[in-house]
């Protein structure tokens, strides 16, 4: 890991990034067997499973912002602790349900704790970094994500395999324990007097300040569109590779692979020439045009045999991990920069909650889209794309200079005495 530059230089970081890893090895385990365990151990129907994670997820972004906000009054550390714990707690508890209305308690505590979590991650990078190392830390950080959802993938594959409501369950709980683990890593990691994380919040930074913040603002909503490819990953691929192309359904691991793969050895690398709000606003509007050249190859796919379509999908994979590799150095750039020291909590929860509503809405409006209208969708998407890449360079380039203006005092003139000579 270190000869990629996977682990940041700062120990503190690394310590950060020891807990991310541990953390998403646990959401790994996570996501391959929940639908599972709600469906074939707890009983639940896929529809209640839908219902209640949907709640959940509306409440959690309800409560991000707020959230950031008492990271920025009691301490980032404080507060992610709490949260890591909230979610420790859920986990273990998700083993006892029994019923549909405890689910959904259940449910939204953990909403809340992963919101709040995903929210607050980036005050926190913020609090124990220098301004130089931010956006490469955040991109090593990211790195870790994915290779922690992978391994935890894969430990999950053997409980699947057995198929008991036992395995399933061990899942469940094994995240549970990972939560916790990664809280104690985390509660080891210094903050010193002089970090961010002690800067005391500014008293005009109230919690709706990066609503008023126009210029913040309109970057966080033109990122969020272009952060829809990730729900085109997730969500409309498999679907579609499935239901509109002669390709084997086994090419979705594949894709995912590639994608994997791509962003752990070339994250870091590209974030480097994104440490800027220009050079960061070159990698949005760059990005917008690689994900909509791989729309654009993707409307291609119906039309091919089984073997040419999975090499044109591998194809896919590479132009659409180019454009999230520019997508995500660009955002880190704009969470940290664009927003002031003394309101990270708040203002990086606000962020994030511009891809966080995406993900909620992306999956209906990609299946009116592009699993309703095929190549027609995947070419709408291409301009969607290519639109959200322009307007997010324009965007960022407004609100810097929102910000410069803001920060220099304005010049008064020389008062001169009416009755010298």
């Amino acid at each position: 890991m270190a000869g990629l530059n996977l682990l940041p230089a700062s120990p503190r970081l690394r310590r950060f990034a020891y807990a991310n890893l541990v953390n998403t090895i646990g959401i790994g385990l996570y996501l391959a067997g929940s639908a599972l365990f709600f469906t074939r151990a707890v009983g639940l129907s896929v529809g209640q499973v839908a219902l209640g994670l949907g709640v959940a997820t509306g409440v959690g972004l309800a409560l991000m912002m707020p959230l950031g906000k008492l990271a920025d009054r009691y301490g980032v550390k404080k507060i992610y602790l709490i949260l890591l714990i909230g979610q420790a707690i859920a986990m273990a508890s998700f083993t006892l349900v029994d019923s549909f209305p405890v689910f959904v308690c259940v449910a939204v505590v953990s909403g809340i704790a992963e919101s709040g979590v995903a929210g607050t991650a980036g005050a926190f990078i913020h609090a124990i970094s220098e301004p130089g190392e931010r956006v490469v830390g955040r991109a090593q950080l990211r790195t870790s994500t994915n290779i922690g959802l992978g391994v935890g993938s894969l430990l999950a594959a053997g409980a699947l395999a057995v198929g008991t409501a036992t395995s399933y369950t061990i899942l469940i709980a094994g995240n549970s324990l990972l939560f916790a683990a990664a809280a104690v890593l985390v509660s080891r990691i210094h903050v010193s007097t002089q970090s961010p994380e002690t800067v005391a919040p500014s008293p005009a930074v109230s919690l709706i300040a990066p609503l008023r913040d126009a210029g913040y603002m309109a970057v966080t909503a033109t990122n969020a569109v272009l952060s829809l490819h990730v729900t085109v990953l997730s969500f409309a691929l498999p679907l579609w590779v499935a239901n509109h192309t002669q390709a084997p359904v086994w090419s979705v691991s594949a894709v995912l692979l590639v994608n994997t793969g791509l962003v752990v050895l070339f994250q870091v690398r590209v974030s480097k020439s994104a440490g800027t709000v220009p050079t960061a606003a070159r990698a949005a509007r760059r990005a917008g045009f690689f994900l909509a050249a791989s729309c654009a190859v993707m409307a291609l796919t119906p039309h091919m045999a089984a073997w040419p379509a999975l090499v044109v999908l591998i194809g896919w994979a590479a132009l659409l991990t180019s454009g999230e590799l520019l997508q995500s150095s660009g955002e880190f750039c704009f969470s940290f920069n664009l927003a002031p020291d003394d309101a990270q909590g708040v203002y990086q929860s606000a962020f994030a909650l511009g891809p966080g509503v995406v993900r909620a809405l992306a999956p209906g409006a990609l299946t009116v889209l592009v699993l309703g209208h095929g190549a027609i969708g995947w070419l709408g998407l291409a301009c969607v794309f290519v639109l959200g890449g322009l307007g997010t360079a324009a965007a960022a380039a407004w609100a810097e200079q929102r910000l410069a203006t803001r920060a220099v005092p304005a010049r008064k003139e020389p008062q001169h005495d009416a009755t010298a000579p």
